[in-house]
């Protein structure tokens, strides 16, 4: 499992860092990812499992849509307050764009011409919905961007993910807020320090969330407050599919069954299969 910590930072700002390696090759097995459909995804579960622990609840629930008209499609992530997360992508074999320098082309395969949404339920009457454009299609940038103009919350963001071949060598982010009152000097230098966090898949190379947090933050005096396991973890099951064939009408699915043998319904999120037969859907109609 990935382990997400979390501290306070000279009395003015919480930085959550998270090694997720395990979270994105389990997505790259689940989904058959192409190299720049691991770094986009992999980079948007990192970030919105960062997200998934600020909330009080396990049960709330957060699901994030990345749309930026590029070849990889639409990303859509959802994390608990239970430290689960779960993604899927519209082309997860989308051709792998470089840069020039070598990188890959993350902000070229999302797209820039979109917007990234974050719908939160926390039990309310109605969800929280907020949206912002896209400046790079990078992610990080992205949900830098979100944060300081959807919930003015000035903040940082650092992700990254390393790949061999079609595996994740090392992955993990950083995202700083800033406690209101912080003095100047101070903010200076945790900026000075979030642009020095450049190749942030090689940071957790070999090291643990509170090795990079402390790495970077240690000058300023650290106090972790927590670490916890986070893992890639699909809530879907029998009963809320059962709602999904029962959404068909008896005739349709029972015309499907009779096409082609059985209504078969796979999850995006996991690759689960649940198969219903002729007898199956009688109990289901009944």
């Amino acid at each position: 499992m990935s382990v997400l910590t979390k501290a306070i930072v000279a009395d003015y700002a919480v930085v959550s860092a998270i090694e997720s390696k395990q979270l994105v090759n389990r997505a790259i097995k689940i989904h058959n990812l192409s190299p720049v459909a691991a770094a986009a995804m992999g980079r948007t579960l990192t970030m919105a499992a960062l997200m998934g622990k600020e909330f009080k609840n396990k049960e709330d629930y957060l699901t994030v849509v990345i749309n930026g008209g590029g070849p990889l499609g639409k990303i859509t992530v959802c994390a608990d307050g239970d430290g689960h997360v779960k993604g899927d992508i519209e082309n997860p074999v989308a051709e792998t764009l470089v840069k020039e320098d070598g990188h890959l082309d993350v902000g070229g395969a999302v797209g820039r011409d979109g917007t990234l949404t974050v719908i939160k339920d926390i039990g309310l009457k109605q969800p929280y919905v907020g949206t912002s454009k896209l400046v790079s299609g990078e992610i990080a940038q992205d949900f830098a961007y979100y944060f300081a103009e959807s919930e003015q919350q000035p903040c940082g963001v650092a992700l990254g993910v390393g790949l061999n071949s079609k595996r994740c060598t090392s992955a993990g982010g950083v995202w700083v807020q800033i406690m209101p009152n912080c003095p100047e000097e101070l903010l200076s230098q945790i900026e000075t320090v979030m642009y020095a966090m450049d190749e942030m898949s090689y940071q957790f190379k070999g090291s643990t969330a509170e090795e990079v947090i402390r790495r970077f933050f240690g000058r300023f005096g650290v106090t972790v407050t927590e670490s916890v396991e986070v893992s890639y973890k699909c809530n879907c099951n029998k009963r809320k599919i059962d709602r999904v064939v029962r959404s068909l009408g008896r005739d349709e699915a029972f015309e499907i069954a009779e096409e082609r043998g059985c209504v078969e319904v796979c999850c995006h999120f996991c690759g689960k299969k649940y198969v219903y037969d002729k007898e199956a859907l009688g109990k289901l109609f009944k």
